[in-house]
C-alpha cells in the first residue's frame, strides 16, 4: 500500500485486477454508476451511448480493476474536485459486455429504468444507424434521453428484483453509497465518544430498496432529517447488532476501495473499545477515557490518503490499531 498524492499515479494502477462477482460491480454501479446519451444536432455524428462511473482519486485503484473488467474505458480526473470518471462508450463493449451484464444480474433501484431506456435506445441505435433513418432515429434517441437520470419523469422500482438480493450486490452498493463512521467530537465515552455506525444514505425514491437491504439485515433502522427532507438513511448503531451481524456479513462479503480500509479501522475500533473494557474493568473511568480516547482518535483521524493494493488488498498490519 502506499500514500499518492494527485500527481504521482503509479504506473502499475493500470493493471489493478480483481475477480470480482458481477454482482458487486451492479451494487457499485446502483450507487456511483449512470447510463447516459449525447445526440448531435449533426445528423450525419452518431449518437454516443456512454456508461460512466464516478469515485473519489483514492478510489482510483477500484475504478482501474473495473475498467479492466469490462477490458475497455478512459479515466480522466475533474482536478477541482478531485473526482475520477470511468467512461465506457465502445460500442462492441457496450453490445458484448455490458448489456449482457446487466440483463443477467439486474440494477435493483431506479436507475434500472434509466438502463433500460438506454439500452433499447442502443439497440434502436444499432438497428438504424444508417444516414437514411437517421433524423427518425435522433429524435427517438433525444425522447429516450429526455427521461435519463435526473429528468426522469416518474421514479419506479423493480420489486420483482428486491426479492433476493446478493450479499456481493450490496458490497458493492455500500462500496459507493455506504459508511462506517466512529463518533470522535465527544470527549468521554460516557458523553458519546466511540460511538460506531454503520450507514446507507439514499434519495427518499430508493426507499424501498433500504427496506429491503434493511430486512436483509434484520437489524437497524430508517430515518430521515428534517433538515434533508429528499434523504432516507439505513442506520444500524447497537454494538450488539453490529457484532453479531454487520461484522460477519462485510467479513464473508468484502467492500472493496477505500470503503475496506475504512472498514477494518472501524471494526479495528470496535474490537478495541471491547478489549479495553474487559482491561479496564473495575478502574475508574477518567483513567480509561484519558488512555484509549487519544489512541483511537488518532487513529481513526488520520489523514494519510491510503490507496489499496493493485489487487485491491489491504495492507492490514500497517493498518492495526496498537
Amino acid at each position: 500500500m502506499a500514500n499518492y498524492n494527485k500527481k504521482n499515479l503509479p504506473v502499475e494502477l493500470l493493471n489493478s485486477t480483481y475477480s470480482f462477482s458481477p454482482w458487486f460491480i451492479v451494487g457499485f454501479v446502483e450507487a456511483e454508476g449512470n447510463f447516459d446519451i449525447i445526440v448531435d444536432r449533426n445528423l450525419k455524428v452518431l449518437p454516443k451511448f456512454r456508461f460512466r462511473l464516478t469515485a473519489k482519486y483514492i478510489d482510483i485503484v477500484l475504478l482501474y480493476a473495473i475498467r479492466n473488467y469490462f477490458g475497455s474505458g478512459s479515466l480522466n480526473l475533474r482536478k477541482e474536485t478531485g473526482v475520477f470518471t470511468l467512461e465506457i462508450s465502445s460500442q462492441e463493449i457496450i453490445k458484448n459486455k455490458i448489456i449482457p451484464l446487466f440483463d443477467s444480474y439486474p440494477l435493483k433501484g431506479t436507475k434500472y429504468f434509466d438502463y433500460v431506456n438506454w439500452r433499447d435506445g442502443f439497440k434502436d441505435f444499432i438497428s438504424n444507424k444508417d444516414l437514411k433513418s437517421r433524423i427518425y432515429l435522433n429524435e427517438r434517441i433525444k425522447e429516450r434521453k429526455s427521461y435519463l437520470n435526473k429528468f426522469k419523469l416518474e421514479y419506479k422500482l423493480p420489486i420483482e428484483h428486491l426479492r433476493i438480493i446478493d450479499g456481493h450486490y450490496i458490497a458493492g452498493f455500500v462500496s459507493g453509497d455506504g459508511s462506517f463512521s466512529v463518533v470522535t467530537g465527544p470527549n468521554s465515552f460516557h458523553t458519546g465518544f466511540g460511538q460506531t455506525v454503520f450507514l446507507i444514505s439514499q434519495h427518499i425514491q430508493n426507499k424501498l430498496l433500504l427496506e429491503y437491504i434493511m430486512k436483509q439485515f434484520n437489524v437497524g433502522f430508517l430515518g430521515s432529517s428534517v433538515t434533508r427532507p429528499e434523504e432516507i438513511s439505513y442506520r444500524v448503531t447497537s454494538k450488539k447488532d453490529l457484532i453479531k451481524v454487520i461484522i460477519p456479513f462485510f467479513e464473508k462479503y468484502p467492500t472493496l476501495g477505500v470503503h475496506s480500509i475504512s472498514y477494518f479501522k472501524w471494526k479495528s475500533i470496535i474490537e478495541f473499545i471491547l478489549d479495553s473494557k474487559d482491561t479496564y474493568k473495575g478502574k475508574d473511568k477518567k483513567s480509561f477515557n484519558t488512555v484509549l480516547i487519544p489512541k483511537i482518535k488518532s487513529y481513526w483521524l488520520n489523514n494519510d490518503t491510503y490507496l489499496n493494493n493493485s489487487d485491491l488488498s489491504i495492507d492490514k498490519e500497517r493498518l492495526k490499531l496498537i
